[in-house]
């Protein structure tokens, strides 16, 4: 019996010895490079950004004013909506409207097919008119769109009341944004916007300097639709206080660090050296991120900035479960009241 007495007390600090030895291997199992991520810069393409409003044709149903120097009766300045200059049953909007074939009445001028041309396509058009009938000789006429039924930008996603836009002259993308009442809290500032004839979306970074808004600040143009995607979420399971999911933050990203603590922090239990983030990527496969957290935060790593629908697992150690549990108390009486029963019929 006292053979086995000694073995077991010689044997304890081999275990320990053992635990110790292999807690500092899984401590050094992961060395790899930090993943950050910086704030988005504001950003738009050279062709989004010159793009001008009066490349778009007029259309049926538009209303436009007609400005005729020296000409009154050619200068819509009063409420129209029969098609004609008289502006019997006319409506709040001054101008003329556009008939179904693109047509309006014009004194002098008779019936004119002005739909397809662009208002300074229109202009030039009236001036040529009027100059090869002799009826000005320095012809200056300027043409504006004033209302359309179709001719609206819609806005969708994270604003505070989306709808439809109407677009009476040239509209940038933060006044469209302002009419719809601003972001709502979740709002990403990637937006896309699909735009008629183009096959390809625009996607336009707002950043979050407003000193560059300037950057991103596109034109829009009739018939465009501006998406305001939601921000994606990030998942934080395990050995947390609360495991929970948390909306990405436009401004400020959202790093490790900063998720553990909105999770309420770290369990006793948890395996700093084991902690992973689960990944997936755009052709929809899950890639594993382990990193040793207590490195982490040491300050001995880069704090790892989390993306959309990651999914940060803390996973909980055997030993430190089983001293929450319990069950390290009750393995160590047992031992222990071995040895000493064994002592004792010694």
């Amino acid at each position: 019996m006292g053979v086995q007495f000694k073995s077991v007390l010689v044997s304890l600090p081999l275990a320990a010895a053992a635990l110790s030895f292999c807690g500092r291997a899984a401590f050094a199992q992961y060395v790899g490079p930090a993943i950050s991520s910086s704030s988005p810069t504001a950003s738009a393409s050279d062709s989004a950004m010159n793009v001008e409003y009066a490349d778009f044709k007029i259309l049926p149903g538009d209303i436009i004013s007609i400005l005729t120097v020296d000409l009154p009766e050619l200068t819509t300045n009063t409420p129209a909506s029969s098609g004609s200059l008289s502006g019997t049953g006319g409506t709040s909007v001054p101008g003329i409207k556009v008939g179904p074939k693109g047509q309006v009445e014009l004194p002098y001028l008779g019936t004119v097919i002005l739909g397809g041309l662009t208002p300074s396509e229109a202009a030039a058009y009236l001036s040529n008119a009027l100059k090869d009938r002799g009826i000005l000789v320095d012809p200056q006429v300027s043409v504006e769109l004033m209302d359309s039924p179709t001719r609206v930008v819609t806005m969708i996603g994270e604003v505070m009341r989306p709808a439809p836009i109407p677009v009476f002259g040239q509209l940038h993308l933060l006044d469209a944004i302002s009419a719809c009442g601003g972001f709502t809290p979740l709002a990403s500032h990637t937006l896309t916007i699909r735009r008629r004839g183009a096959s390809e979306p625009i996607m336009v970074e707002l950043g979050v300097d407003p000193k560059m808004s300037y950057v991103s600040n596109i034109p829009l143009l009739p018939g465009d639709t501006v998406i305001v995607p939601r921000v994606g979420n990030v998942f934080v399971v395990g050995e947390v206080k609360t495991a929970e999911s948390f909306p990405l933050s436009t401004n400020t990203p959202i790093t490790v660090m900063r998720a553990i603590s909105m999770a309420g922090g770290l369990k006793y239990s948890a395996a700093l050296s084991k902690a992973r983030i689960i990944r997936t990527t755009a052709d929809n496969q899950h890639v594993e991120i382990r990193f040793d957290l207590a490195k982490l935060m040491n300050g001995k790593q880069q704090d790892i900035a989390l993306v959309s629908d990651d999914v940060l697992f803390i996973p909980a150690n055997t030993f430190k479960s089983m001293v929450v549990s319990g069950g390290a108390g009750v393995a160590s009486t047992l031992l222990y009241g071995s040895v000493y029963a064994s002592a004792t019929l010694k």
